[in-house]
């Protein structure tokens, strides 16, 4: 039984959580959490039987369970907020498993992975919007050949999510992107078969929120392959709520579709050229959604890893594509929407390729 311990103790700690319990059972428990804010640690501790709260992630990794220690730890802070957490674990060779985007710029993120390869201390990326049902099944469709190469992909998301004013979200630079389609381009790198290269981006911001960062945000990504893949991401959709990500092959398309990006019914769609279109529907069954089953496969993918001794599919070394487009989109937007290679968000790193790992 692998002993897992949190840093942090909000919405997100409780839905790791809930997923573990429903995914790992019988494989991992979480038996600590620090967080410097007492009362949410002790409502924590409250709310989930046999969990030791602490305050800090030191006391923590030392004392957690009269001194049993923790196997893994799940890093739940704002990006700002790595080192001091990780280099902790990373002496204790405590394996960890980070908070997408699991470090605030691309470079730091390289810096990150090398010290983790350096200590021999598996670091995984919770990028748990890929193991939603829908996805996986598009992911197969993918990986079977189904389609046959891919040329491009489109992921499409439109939500009315207003900030609320006070929280650490509502004063950061990078808003939309960093908060949320992180997933999103976490989807589109996961399903290419080749390293991202190049991306061109723009951003806008709603001037009525007088929120400093970006809530909308369109980005065209090329691979080394010659795979295109498009995002167009917008919390400022008035109405008319979707969530969309469609693959396009030399033999046919593929697409997910949701209302809601984290609930409710999905759907997927499979067209073989000159064929009829095949569904696949997708529900929540019972109090535990999609949504748990996520953070808690994200979790048991780590654990998977662990017991096989190889590295984990969301690695930090796999997540550098993410974070590279990523930091690129936003170096792009910075530039008027000029073309920015990912080798120059990630501080000069080259990434390997081609050749997805398909998990």
């Amino acid at each position: 039984m692998r002993r897992v311990g949190l840093v942090g103790a909000g919405w997100v700690a409780r839905q790791h959580a809930a997923g573990i319990a429903a995914v790992c059972a019988g494989r991992a428990e979480v038996v600590a959490v620090c967080d410097p804010d007492p009362a949410a640690r002790e409502a924590f501790a409250v709310e989930h039987a046999g969990v030791e709260p602490f305050g800090g992630v030191e006391d923590l990794l030392d004392h957690a369970a009269a001194g049993a220690g923790v196997d893994v730890l799940l890093v739940l802070t704002p990006p700002a907020v790595r080192d001091e957490v990780v280099d902790p674990a990373l002496e204790r060779g405590v394996a960890l498993l980070v908070e997408k985007p699991f470090a605030p710029r691309g470079a730091h993120a390289v810096e990150l992975v090398r010290r983790a390869e350096a200590a021999g201390v598996p670091l995984a990326v919770s990028q748990n919007f890929r193991w939603y049902p829908e996805q996986q099944w598009l992911a197969d469709r993918v990986r079977s050949g189904e389609l046959g190469p891919l040329h491009l992909l489109e992921h499409r998301s439109f939500q009315d999510r207003p900030q609320a004013p006070g929280v650490w979200r509502a004063s950061e630079q990078r808003l939309e992107m960093a908060i949320f389609s992180v997933h999103l381009i976490d989807r589109l790198q996961w399903l290419a078969a080749s390293p991202p290269r190049t991306v061109s981006a723009l951003t806008r911001r709603d001037p009525a929120s007088g929120l400093p960062g970006e809530q909308l945000a369109a980005l065209l990504v090329s691979f080394e392959d010659g795979l295109l893949a498009t995002m167009t991401s917008s919390w400022r959709a008035r109405g008319l709520p979707t969530q969309e990500l469609r693959a396009d092959g030399e033999h046919g398309s593929a697409r997910t579709s949701r209302e809601h990006p984290m609930a409710g019914p999905a759907l997927g769609e499979l067209q073989l050229r000159g064929d009829e279109v095949v569904e696949a529907s997708f529900v929540d069954a019972g109090p535990v959604t999609r949504a748990h089953l996520s953070y808690g496969s994200s979790t048991a993918a780590l654990l998977d890893a662990l017991d096989a001794g190889v590295e984990a599919p969301h690695s930090g070394r796999d997540n550098l594509r993410t974070m590279g487009v990523m930091d690129a989109a936003y170096l792009s937007a910075s530039r008027g929407g000029a073309a920015v290679d990912v080798e120059e968000a990630l501080g000069g790193e080259v990434l390997a390729g081609p050749g997805a790992v398909w998990r």
